[in-house]
């Protein structure tokens, strides 16, 4: 196993695991945590589009450079959940107070 396939697999299984632990019982915990979390779940989504994107784009159009083709096609789900997780306390909304 490459350590590319290894990438992909952890993006498709290891980070919506990770969002799964920080979003149980959300509701009491931090405001720190939660953006963290919906960091997470934006940089996730996000990575997803990338990859998914980058797998069903036409292999002909990326004869020139598969480099990024597959650096796109299996990190890219990783390292957005990993990346918005990091980042998210710095960027989330504020979640809104219910009336």
């Amino acid at each position: 196993m490459t350590i590319s396939l290894f990438a992909l697999l952890l993006g498709l299984f290891g980070t919506p695991a990770a969002l799964m632990i920080l979003g149980h019982r959300l509701r009491g915990r931090t405001l720190n945590h939660k953006r963290r979390f919906w960091g997470g779940v934006y940089g996730y989504f996000l990575g997803i589009l990338l990859s998914v994107s980058a797998m069903l784009f036409p292999p002909v159009a990326w004869a020139q450079e598969p480099s990024i083709r597959l650096f796109l096609a299996h990190w890219a789900m990783l390292l957005g959940g990993l990346i918005g997780i990091l980042t998210g306390p710095y960027w989330a909304r504020k979640p809104r107070s219910r009336r």
